[in-house]
This record gives C-alpha cells, sequence and structure tokens, in this order.
C-alpha cells in the first residue's frame, strides 16, 4: 500500500506512487571510500599497462578470439578474482570498484572488459554470498579460489521473457542427481568457462519450479554449439546444448513458480546486470569523449576552428553530461548507501538509463567524425588517417541496449513493478513542494522543483490507469501504455540520481553538467507526459489493423 502522505518514502518507487519525490533518500548520495579507492587505483595501475601489451580490440572484432596466452596471463594475475573474498585469494572489490576495473579494460576491447565482468559480477563469485552452506558452496568456493572461468546460461532460444525456462531438470529415479536438457544462447563466457551454472526448470508432483544448476563443463553431454558473432562484443558470447548433463541433487538451488530464477539469484543477479551496462556505456562515452578531443583539436573550417561551433559546442557538452549521468546513476545503484533503502526499482532500471545515454552520446560522436568519413579503423589505418574504432563502439553501444533482454521489454517490465503498487481508486494530491535549501545552482533548483510536479503528474496518470483498468493482467496488455510509464519513472530516476550528485558535489562543474542532463531530459519527461495522456484521451491510430493485414497479405503471397 501506498506510504502515509506525512513520512518520506521508504524508497523511490514509493515515491512514485505517492506522487512525492523523495528528496531526503537521495540526500547522503553515495561516494567510494579512501580505502576502496586506493585499492582499485592500484589494481588499475597494474591491469592497464597489462591490457594494453596483450589486447588489440580491433584484431578481437576481426577474428572473434581471444588473443593466444591473455587468459592464462589473466589468471596468473588474479584477474579472474577481483570480487572473491580475500581467504579465496581474491581482492573483494565492490560491484562499483569492479565496474571501474572493467571499464579501463573495456575501453581497449569491450569484449574483454565484459568477460572480466561476467567473470566477477555475475557468475560463481557474484553467486557466493547468496548459496547457502554445503556441497554447493563448497564447489563454488573451490573453483574461485583455482581462478576457474565461470559463466551462467539463463537465455532459451524462446528468449528470457517466459516466466519458467525451456530448459528441463529432471531428477534421476534414485533421486541423487538432476539431468539437463536443453539449448541455451548468446551465454558469454560459455567457449572458455570451466565452470557455469544453468537456469532450468524442474517438474515436480507439486508443480513446475525454477532451479539453477552448477557444474564443470567437462561433464558429459556439455557440448559448446558455436561462437554468437553479435554486432558488437565479438568473441564474447557462445551457444550452448545439454544432452542430459548430469548435476548432483545438492549442487542445485531450487525456486518456485513464479519466476525463471530462484530470488536470491535473481536479485544478486540484478547488480552483476546493472554491472555489465554500466561497463560498456562508461567504455563508450569516455572513448568517445577522447576521439571528439583529438578530432576537434585538428579540425578546422576556413580557419575557424571546429570547437567554435555551437552546435559542436552542444555535442560536446550533452556528451559530457552522458558521462556524468551515468557514473551518477553506476555510484546510486552499486555502491552501499550505508542506510536501510530499497533500490529494487533503480537497479532494474538502471541498465535502460545507461545504456541509452551511450547509444545517444555514441551516436552524436559517430555523427561528429562523419566530417572525415565514416570507417573502420581498419580502413582509417590503411589510408593513414586517426583510426579511432568509433564504429565498432558504435555497435557495442547498440548491443548493449539488447543484452539483458531488449529495451522495451525492460521499459514494460519497469512500468509494471510500478503499476503493481497501486489500488483501484483516487488518492489524495499533494502540492508541488519548493526545495529552497537543497545545495543546487538556481536553475538545478528550478530543475527539482520542476520533476517534483512530473511526480505527482505521473502519480494520478498512473492511478487512473488502475481506476479504468483494474485488472493488472488486462492492463499490462495495454503495453505501449505500459511501456510509456516505465519510461517515464526511469527517467525520472535518472534525474534524482543526477541532481543528487551535484548537490553533494557541490562544484560549478557539476552543477553545470547536472543542468545540461536535467535540461534534455525534462524534455523527454514531457514528451512522455504528453504520449501518456493523449493515449487517454485520443483515439490512437489502429496500429494491429495494419499490422495484421500485412502480414496476412505475406502469407497469401
Amino acid at each position: 500500500m501506498p506510504a502515509q502522505r506525512d513520512a518520506p518514502p521508504a524508497s523511490f518507487v514509493e515515491g512514485l506512487t505517492t506522487g512525492r519525490l523523495p528528496w531526503e533518500r537521495f540526500a547522503g548520495f553515495p561516494e567510494p571510500g579512501p580505502e576502496e579507492t586506493a585499492v582499485t587505483d592500484a589494481l588499475l595501475s597494474e591491469l592497464g599497462p597489462l591490457v594494453d601489451s596483450w589486447v588489440d580490440g580491433d584484431e578481437i572484432d576481426r577474428t572473434r578470439e581471444w588473443p593466444d596466452g591473455l587468459l592464462g596471463r589473466l589468471r596468473e594475475g588474479g584477474y579472474f578474482q577481483l570480487t572473491a573474498p580475500p581467504e579465496l585469494g581474491g581482492h573483494g572489490l565492490t560491484p562499483y570498484a569492479l565496474v571501474r576495473v572493467a571499464v579501463r579494460v573495456a575501453r581497449r576491447s569491450m569484449s574483454v572488459g565484459q568477460m572480466l565482468c561476467v567473470q566477477n559480477g555475475i557468475a560463481a563469485s557474484a553467486l557466493l554470498p547468496v548459496t547457502p552452506p554445503g556441497p554447493l558452496r563448497d564447489l563454488l568456493r573451490a573453483e574461485i579460489a583455482a581462478g576457474s572461468i565461470s559463466g551462467f546460461a539463463d537465455t532459451d532460444p524462446a528468449g528470457q521473457n517466459n516466466t519458467l525456462s525451456e530448459t528441463t531438470a529432471e531428477l534421476t529415479e534414485d533421486g541423487s542427481a538432476y539431468l539437463l536438457r536443453g539449448d541455451k544462447l548468446f551465454i558469454a563466457n560459455a567457449g572458455i568457462a570451466e565452470l557455469i551454472g544453468v537456469s532450468a526448470t524442474v517438474t515436480e508432483p507439486g508443480g513446475p519450479r525454477a532451479g539453477v544448476f552448477f557444474f564443470r563443463t567437462g561433464t558429459p553431454g556439455f557440448e559448446v554449439l558455436a561462437a554468437n558473432d553479435f554486432i558488437g562484443m565479438g568473441a564474447l558470447s557462445s551457444s550452448i546444448r545439454l544432452k542430459g548433463v548430469r548435476v548432483p541433487r545438492e549442487h542445485a538451488l531450487l525456486g518456485d513458480a513464479s519466476s525463471r530464477l530462484p530470488l536470491p539469484v535473481a536479485l544478486q543477479g540484478s547488480y552483476g546486470r546493472t554491472a555489465f551496462a554500466a561497463v560498456g556505456s562508461l567504455a563508450v562515452i569516455r572513448n568517445c569523449l577522447e576521439y571528439a578531443a583529438e578530432f576537434l583539436g585538428r579540425r578546422r573550417i576556413d580557419g575557424r576552428g571546429l570547437a567554435d561551433h555551437d552546435k559542436i559546442q552542444r555535442i560536446v557538452a550533452a556528451t559530457l553530461a552522458d558521462e556524468f549521468a551515468v557514473e551518477s546513476v553506476t555510484r546510486w545503484t552499486l555502491l552501499d548507501p550505508g542506510a536501510e533503502y530499497d533500490r529494487a526499482f533503480e537497479t532494474y532500471a538502471a541498465k535502460n538509463l545507461v545504456t541509452g545515454l551511450s547509444w545517444r552520446a555514441s551516436d552524436r560522436v559517430v555523427g561528429l567524425l562523419g566530417g572525415e568519413g565514416i570507417e573502420t579503423a581498419q580502413s582509417k589505418r590503411r589510408r593513414g588517417a586517426v583510426p579511432h574504432p568509433a564504429e565498432r563502439y558504435h555497435r557495442d553501444a547498440r548491443a548493449l541496449r539488447i543484452v539483458g533482454n531488449v529495451d522495451f521489454v525492460n521499459d514494460h517490465r519497469a512500468g509494471r513493478m510500478l503499476l503493481a503498487r497501486y489500488l483501484p481508486g483516487a488518492g489524495a494530491d499533494r502540492p508541488v513542494p519548493e526545495f529552497p535549501s537543497a545545495p543546487l545552482s538556481v536553475a538545478n533548483r528550478r530543475h527539482l522543483a520542476a520533476v517534483a510536479g512530473t511526480f505527482r503528474r505521473l502519480d494520478r496518470i498512473c492511478r487512473r490507469l488502475v481506476a479504468r483498468h483494474p485488472d493488472p493482467a488486462r492492463l499490462s496488455e495495454r503495453q505501449e501504455t505500459v511501456i510509456l510509464v516505465g519510461r517515464l519513472a526511469t527517467e525520472l530516476f535518472g534525474v534524482c540520481a543526477v541532481l543528487a550528485r551535484a548537490a553533494q558535489d557541490g562544484g560549478a562543474p557539476a552543477q553545470e553538467l547536472a543542468d545540461i542532463h536535467t535540461t534534455a531530459a525534462r524534455h523527454r519527461l514531457a514528451g512522455l507526459v504528453r504520449r501518456l495522456t493523449a493515449g487517454e484521451t485520443t483515439d490512437s491510430p489502429d496500429y494491429a489493423k495494419v499490422s495484421h493485414a500485412w502480414l496476412t497479405s505475406l502469407e497469401t503471397r
């Protein structure tokens, strides 16, 4: 139920359901501590030169293969144990520190950076904290201590959006083990993993239930079908087949029938999903800024520096603001806030936020560099031009919007997460608050007040939607409406994170970057509100009729 109107909302999403911007909750914006920063800086000073000497991102993109000896060198350096606890030979990095390290690698090669991110943020090391004491935990600890490469396989040929996995886990007659059967697609690290976790559906007398099963990839029945050549991130993923893979019963984690993963695994995995998106997005934007700076430093038109033109300045400033926003969202979701606060919605929404910002930044800078030709780095190198791999990272940026589920599916789920908290019926309106004491510039205080007004408008819209469509299943079928609600909520979270970081920083550069980001975000918010309210009051075009007629015509040809 919605919180009491006179109490601070217990979470961001609860603030949305009361129409009240929970600014109090953003006041203590998290920052990495000095010890964490020092440890991460030391690792970066070691890893950076290693990556620069071993990794050629263009060559990995061309061959779709890891450089000979790279995996062994990374294992020797302990980089497969970045987040593992020290007693297992690990560095004990936090999720945010992992992002910092993996971004450095991803700026050289997205594939290698994300391989390390999966290894340390999604697979065995990440799931160890939610694994109860027993044989499975012992297995994970032993493999982590050995520096084994691990992966996690969830996506079925039918996609990730079915409630339960298509892959099956059948209990043997003696009850000692499960036999896994099925295919998994697009599995990061699958081609190099020594240990892998797999989602599967167990059929029991009481009905089906979700499970996660861990085994070494040398187990009979495990097969790597083929490498997956994505439009970006080459060499990272493969498809696998399970042909009766035998997994001891004690190496399984079981859930229920409500979702494809047991809840503890799903919750822990959300941080890895956010880290993966943040690593890729920050690498793309920071490389784009580097390429733009070099290009603008030498490019002139009729004797006038290109950087002196209004449009170019807007491109640069917007890209800097995108970097500030992605970093803000990453810190908010991955750093320990030091207080009890439910960030489940923000952690989920962060993926679309940061990948959307990186895609816009990449598109913007590819256009800027298009002034001297739209080429691959190899083509630039052949003619003696500066071989910025902007095209390669542009492909990576587009892939990021799909990896971890397609962006519009994520928006739909975000909208459902919000609408599910509403009860039918109208509630009392709240006055739009003022924030005279917020440590923000005048422009950003205006932004904050305007965003508070959008909180109230979204609350009204959601209450009307639930009142008109009290059946959650029927409301969910209004997919475009629910997607717009999800996008609105996601944009609002991004603005709050950006303004909160600017308020804590206090300096002019942070205030200016927050002003640029929020100005653009408010235009997007206004457009989303218009589309939602227009959908309530006007007849929409008959998309279903047009789509069905065209598809039917194809069938009759």
